[in-house]
């Protein structure tokens, strides 16, 4: 078996990238009440500061697939990392909410380019599919222990400074740099740009995510909130009907009719709506209700972590051994289990149950997230990968920004936070039945 040059390294510096995004999502809602206490904001302010960083880097994603693939993976890659350092300088000085959020909009953007193209640089530089499973493998823990290490982190930073939960990603950015030399170089593809189709897909993920936070502070029936819903529901209907009609569509229409990209899309999108709705209320439930510091809550993401490192290390062998359909399978059951778990607890939900319940889910998200992105490449020939990686990118992105939204319009109108966390589970319990069910038909209609 050959190795290629580099790959190691390409590897390592692609799971880094991995676990940036990731932990920039959520590393700041342990951190958000701080800031509000010294910044101001309302719930609809705190869910911007969120968002933003989201809703930039689900919409550019495509873009960035394209740029991967027309100017090389590395380069793209290599051109994020520097825009993420200095967003995060940026927005370690923020001088106001409106400032912040400014600075999470531009390091969305940083995200957008650095995730598919990491993503790309591991299929260029493990071309052999044992390598492949074990690099994907070390991708999705660099995503996904992320995902927990960033409520950890914050907890500990926050009570430092609050701007630390920025400024801790620059040595992570600057490693980056420092080994691109030895990262694997990425060959360059003639594709031509969407640009009608770009700006109608940010313009109705923006308006439409607007909408949705809109509905707690305005209520769903205000005129404002009905047009922002409106209007992001017409530019998602012109943007996907612009792509049937491109000669070179962001997101072609025909990658949906592949079986495996319908299961893995849908995956993606309904783990991290899960996800990313689920700890930014419970970050909240934590300070707000139980009244515990960002530390204390911080620590209840401790477990999780370590959980979910093992989980995708686990994997790797499981793919390997099993299968990316039977590893899908297993990590849907697992975090359903959690997710019920946490739900049939007393009220108020006990910490430790709080704590063993993002341990079990995180788990299963650990085993099923590198099947999924698996599946993603096994599914299309080596000229789509980066677009591939774009989309199931960009549909797990959607799905955080809008759980984030919809999540927390739930706790607006929900009499505490304990019962919205409640929702959060049984919500996400039972849409995680529905992928299960998804997934068995489709694979078994083949």
């Amino acid at each position: 078996m050959t190795v290629k040059p580099g790959a190691a390294i390409t590897t390592a510096a692609a799971a880094v990238a991995s676990f940036l995004s990731g932990m920039d999502v959520l590393i700041v809602n342990v951190a958000l009440p701080t800031i509000t206490a010294e910044l101001g904001g309302s719930m609809a302010v705190q869910q911007w500061v969120v968002d933003g960083y989201t809703l930039l880097f689900a919409a550019l994603l495509l873009l960035a697939g394209s740029l991967a693939d027309r100017f090389g993976a590395k380069r793209v890659f290599l051109i994020g990392a520097s825009l993420f350092a200095a967003a995060s300088l940026f927005c370690s000085f923020a001088w106001s909410m409106g400032a912040l959020v400014a600075g999470r909009c531009v390091l969305g953007v940083a995200s957008a380019l650095i995730l598919p193209a990491s993503m790309s640089l591991i299929n260029e530089a493990n071309p052999e599919s044992h390598r492949r499973a074990w690099a994907l493998a070390l991708w999705g823990a660099g995503g996904a222990s992320a995902s927990a290490v960033g409520p950890l982190l914050g907890g500990l930073l926050t009570p430092i400074h609050w701007s630390l939960v920025f400024t801790v990603n620059i040595p992570f950015c600057l490693l980056i740099l420092v080994v691109a030399p030895r990262i694997h170089a990425s060959p360059r593809r003639p594709v031509r740009f969407d640009w009608v189709g770009q700006t109608l897909a940010l313009a109705g993920l923006a308006t439409f995510v607007a909408g949705i936070i809109e509905v707690g502070p305005l209520g769903l029936l205000h005129p404002a909130t009905l047009a922002l819903l409106l209007c992001g529901v017409l530019l998602l209907v012109a943007f996907a009907a612009s792509q049937a009609k491109v000669d070179a569509p962001m997101m072609p229409l025909g990658l949906f009719r592949v079986r495996g990209m319908q299961v893995a899309l849908q995956i993606g999108f309904i783990m991290i709506f899960n996800w990313y709705g689920m700890v930014f209320i419970c970050t909240m439930f934590l300070q707000n209700q139980l009244g515990m510091g960002a530390f204390a809550a911080g620590l209840v993401f401790v477990p999780s972590a370590f959980v979910t490192i093992a989980g995708n290390l686990a994997g790797g062998r499981i793919i390997t051994a099993l299968g990316s359909k039977f590893s899908i399978t297993l990590g849907l059951a697992i975090m359903i289990a959690g997710f019920l778990f946490e739900f049939l607890m007393p009220a108020p939900i006990p910490v430790w149950a709080v704590a063993t319940g993002l341990s079990v889910v995180g788990f299963g998200a650990a085993i099923t997230t590198p099947a999924a992105a698996g599946v993603v490449l096994a599914s299309v020939d080596g000229s789509q990968t980066g677009i591939a990686s774009a989309m199931f990118n960009t549909f797990r992105q959607v799905g955080g920004a809008i759980g984030v939204a919809v999540f927390g319009v739930v706790a607006t109108f929900l009499p505490s936070l304990d019962a919205a966390l409640r929702v959060v589970f049984l919500a996400s319990a039972l849409l995680l039945v529905y992928v299960l069910a998804f997934e068995s038909l489709r694979w078994r209609a083949r």
